[in-house]
């Protein structure tokens, strides 16, 4: 396995325990201000690897855009939780698994294109 394929596979672990994080708190579970924050595991791996590997791969800066878009997306159905809308929280959701798999097979690609270099 080469330094890229570790790479992405740590960014793989911390995407899912992200998405986990969400769905967690969406039913119930302590909302963490600093994990859904830009000191958060996914953001800090762009900034210390992504950002710093891989800053010339096409893909790189997609990835960074879906992670925002999901962030957003989260914190906005947190806030439909928090008041109350939790029906509407959890049909939300359906656009977190969206974003995710968009993530995930941008991800992919990445990692299939520079799997042999």
């Amino acid at each position: 396995m080469n330094l890229a394929q570790l790479d992405f596979q740590q960014l793989r672990i911390k995407h899912i325990l992200y998405k986990s994080k969400v769905r967690s708190v969406l039913y119930g579970g302590v909302y963490d201000e600093a994990f859904f924050s830009r000191s958060g595991p996914v953001s800090q791996w762009f900034s210390t690897v992504g950002h710093v590997r891989y800053l010339h791969e096409p893909e790189m800066s997609e990835l960074a855009t879906v992670h925002k878009e999901l962030n957003s997306t989260a914190l906005e159905l947190f806030s439909l939780y928090n008041s109350g809308q939790i029906d509407q929280a959890h049909d939300g959701l359906k656009s977190i698994e969206y974003k995710s798999d968009q993530f995930l097979n941008l991800l992919s690609k990445l990692e299939d294109r520079l799997k042999d270099n």
